[in-house]
C-alpha cells in the first residue's frame, strides 16, 4: 500500500503486535470510530476518533511516545500525518492495526 511508504518517507516507525507488548511508557491511541472501538479495542488505548483529533488531542502530551493504530493500519497512518502538523514527533504506527493485534493475542 503506498500509505505505508509515506512512513519511512516520514520517518514514523511501524511497530508490530508483538514489539508493542515489549513497549513501556507510551500512549496507545486508538483513532476507530466509536462503533468499532466498543466492539473491541486494546486495552488501556485512549480513545480518540480520527474526525475528532483537532478537537481532543491537545489532552495528550507531546512529550510521549504515542503508538497510533486503527482498523488496519491506514487510517492511523492519516491521524498520524495530522498529529505531526500539530507538533507531535514521537509517533509511530501499529502495523496492520487492531486486526494485527487481534490476530497475535489469540
Amino acid at each position: 500500500m503506498k500509505l505505508f511508504g509515506v512512513l519511512s518517507r516520514l520517518g514514523i516507525k511501524q511497530v508490530t503486535p508483538r514489539e508493542l507488548d515489549q513497549k513501556k511508557g507510551m500512549v496507545l491511541l486508538d483513532v476507530r470510530t466509536n462503533k468499532e472501538y466498543e466492539q473491541g479495542h486494546i486495552p488501556g488505548a485512549v480513545h480518540i476518533p480520527l474526525s475528532e483529533i483537532g478537537d481532543k488531542i491537545k489532552k495528550l502530551k507531546k512529550d510521549k511516545e504515542l503508538v497510533v493504530y486503527c482498523r488496519n493500519g491506514s487510517q492511523s497512518i492519516w491521524a498520524i500525518k495530522r498529529l505531526m502538523g500539530m507538533g507531535y514527533k514521537n509517533l509511530a504506527n501499529l502495523k496492520g492495526g487492531y486486526h494485527a493485534w487481534k490476530r497475535a493475542h489469540r
